[in-house]
């Protein structure tokens, strides 16, 4: 484990890797979406996959943080932008997988001086902040404002979504590419993209089903569910942190992680 895990303020991290994940319901919070949700419903539970999507969650939610755990401590906001980063990039490949790009019509391409290329566009977008309230027990937003109530984020406490949404735009390119609108000592120890590349592989094991040494496969969470399974898994870790992090800083560190991560190339963040 990299040096970087280890730092003073950290959390207790005792997750099971197994068994249920049990969200409460979303009280009414209006700011820019209905928040009146069934979040508490798994979206997959009548689907065939059903049990490999369970199985994913449950290990999605209890291995991230030990394989962020240095010498028993974790540093809470890299935790909490790592389960960003795997949320908001999960969002882009399950929306590629159901609807491949086509630049000017569902997606749209902006490039930076640099030569690095980032996706943009409402199809994205949608995949992150629930259009219905149907849509609510599927989407980061949704899911991690849920988690946040539950510690005690009041109605005016709530970040603005066109806030961080903009914050996240007009940093690209910039010095501050990818860092969250959140004060400088409540930022990530590690920058989102190089962050995401570290977890990313962790997220894909769960969703395999396939763990080096196990002796059972747990079944193929489908590409379709993957942005549903990490968003699911966005609501815990900030009753994690709660000791040391107030909510409201770690929803909007969590979700413009979110969002940036969502712009990444994949050639970028996956290249081996």
């Amino acid at each position: 484990m990299v040096a970087w895990m280890l730092d003073r303020r950290s959390v207790l991290t005792g997750c099971a890797a197994f068994g249920s994940v049990r969200l409460a319901r979303l009280p009414a919070l209006a700011q820019d979406v209905k928040m009146e949700t069934a979040a508490n419903e798994l979206p997959w539970k009548n689907a065939p996959e059903a049990v490999a999507c369970n199985f994913a969650l449950g290990h999605l939610v209890g291995n991230l943080p030990r394989r962020l755990t240095f010498d028993g401590r974790i540093h809470a906001e890299t935790y909490i932008s790592a389960v960003g980063a795997i949320a908001g990039y999960a969002a882009q490949r399950t929306l590629f997988a159901g609807n491949p790009p086509v630049m000017g019509v569902n997606i749209n391409r902006a490039g930076t001086a640099s030569g690095d290329q980032y996706w943009f566009g409402d199809a994205l977008n949608n995949m992150l902040v629930p259009k219905t309230n149907s849509e609510g027990n599927r989407c980061i937003w949704s899911l991690a404002l849920g988690g946040a109530v539950g510690t005690g984020l009041k109605a005016q406490q709530v970040p603005k979504l066109e806030s961080m949404f903009r914050h996240v735009s007009s940093t690209i390119g910039g010095a501050n590419e990818g860092r969250s609108s959140v004060p400088a000592r409540h930022q990530a120890q590690v920058h989102p993209r190089d962050l995401l590349k570290a977890v990313w592989p962790v997220a894909v094991m769960c969703f395999s089903g396939k763990f080096p040494g196990a002796s059972n496969e747990y079944g193929v969470a489908p590409v379709a569910w993957w942005s549903a399974i990490a968003a699911q898994a966005s609501s815990r870790p900030i009753q994690d942190v709660k000791d040391v992090l107030p909510p409201d800083i770690a929803l909007t560190l969590l979700m413009e992680t979110a969002i940036y991560c969502s712009k990444l190339d994949q050639a970028k963040v996956e290249a081996t």
